[in-house]
């Protein structure tokens, strides 16, 4: 549970100490500690190929929170239920900001999908409403978040992840202007 914690919080697993060991290094053989970092490092090795796939995995936790009926494109990431945690501090700066800039669409489909007048207007005046807000996201994407994640626990999922990414734009602004 604990190395859980830090990997959400963003430690750095791959450090070595002065030794060269690593914390991989440090766990016991067929432990759950052993078998966690080599999950994680699974999950850093496919991220470091295609940052991509943690989109996809978003989108299928979000979708997963909605218990659709409607079947959900399988993602091949395959994140444990901590490294889903809104501020994915432990993914990469790039994964993190794909991440970000699908959750902020996917916010923005939430929303207009769940306004009055908005779920009235045809589907082809429909999307070019959501095309004038969320300019990242293909049409058919913004069906797909309309259709997989419509529950309240994906609504709130989402908009975590949305304060988590202007808390982490703060923070570095802020940073970078001492």
């Amino acid at each position: 549970m604990e190395m859980q914690s830090l990997i959400a919080a963003g430690a750095n697993v791959d450090t070595v100490d002065d030794n060269g060991v690593s914390p991989l290094d440090l766990a016991a053989p067929h432990s759950a500690c052993r078998n966690l970092l080599e999950h994680h490092a699974a999950v850093l090795e496919t991220l470091a190929k295609k940052t991509g796939e943690l989109v996809s995995a978003a989108f299928a936790h979000c979708a997963n929170l909605s218990a659709s009926n409607e079947p959900v494109p399988e993602a091949a990431l395959s994140p444990h239920e901590y490294q889903l945690n809104p501020s994915f501090f432990w993914a990469s700066p790039d994964a993190r900001a794909a991440v970000f800039t699908w959750a902020y669409a996917a916010y923005i489909t939430q929303l207009a999908t769940t306004t009055r007048p908005f779920l009235e207007l045809p589907d082809d005046c429909a999307g070019d409403v959501l095309d004038y807000f969320v300019v990242e996201m293909a049409r058919s994407d913004s069906f797909c978040i309309a259709t997989h994640c419509s529950s309240p626990e994906a609504h709130a999922w989402v908009a975590a992840v949305v304060t988590a990414a202007v808390a982490v734009r703060v923070k570095a602004i802020r940073h970078r202007n001492f």
